[in-house]
């Protein structure tokens, strides 16, 4: 039973095996709050990343039921902050509501859907920066994680363009918030690899935000 069970794309418990992945939907806003796509279902992972700047440091907000993989700040005007959940289905469409820049909001939310309903979702070698000078490239040390998973990489400067915006590997998507605020990805689901992340010192008045990690998933 346990190899009938295999071969068609079932776990040995019986129940369907997690064998895909896709990014589903996105949405972007550029105040204190975002409405969440609206075709999210139970079992979805989203990913919410948060840029604000402030006359002093924006107050730290991650959305309810949001649980954060990163947050980083420097000086007294940006944070940014990335935080992930998975869906029970009650925020298709929902207002999620973030940090309050009294300069600047920037918001991308992505989701992404597996053949079944995510169960667990597993952050790792998460991390980041936020400064005025160039940040350090940052290793995602994926190869050593259990598939499948997702890298990510997520690039802000709230008054400059982040161009380029290094991912060592075939990223295999990216969403904006215009020019200032990146959540870009790799679906692995077999043989990870690392993955570098970088960006330049993008030369605006406000700080460089750059973060890093994946999720494994089942």
């Amino acid at each position: 039973m346990l190899m009938l069970n295999n071969l068609i794309g079932f776990g040995a418990g019986g129940d369907a095996a997690l064998a895909s992945i896709v990014q589903q939907a996105s949405a972007t806003s550029t105040a204190a709050t975002l409405t969440a796509p609206a075709d999210i279902v139970s079992g979805d992972l989203l990913i919410f990343s948060d840029l604000a700047t402030n006359i002093g440091l924006p107050a730290s907000v991650v959305p309810t039921g949001f649980t954060s993989l990163s947050s980083v700040s420097g000086g007294n005007n940006q944070r940014c902050i990335t935080s992930y959940k998975i869906a029970d289905g009650s925020e298709a469409s929902a207002t999620i509501t973030g940090m309050d820049g009294n300069l600047s909001d920037r918001k991308v939310m992505v989701t992404f859907r597996g053949n079944v309903p995510f169960a667990t979702a597993s952050p790792n070698t998460w991390g980041g920066v936020n400064q005025i000078t160039n940040p350090t490239a940052q290793t995602v040390t994926a190869s050593g994680g259990t598939p499948p998973l997702i890298v990510f990489g997520v690039y802000g400067c709230a008054d400059a363009a982040v161009d380029p915006r290094t991912f060592s590997t075939t990223k295999d998507g990216e969403v904006s918030q215009g020019t200032n605020l990146y959540v870009a990805w790799k679906i692995y689901m077999s043989s990870p690899a690392d993955t570098d992340v970088d960006m330049d010192d993008e030369g605006g008045s406000f700080q460089n935000s750059l973060q890093s990690g994946y999720i494994a998933l089942t």
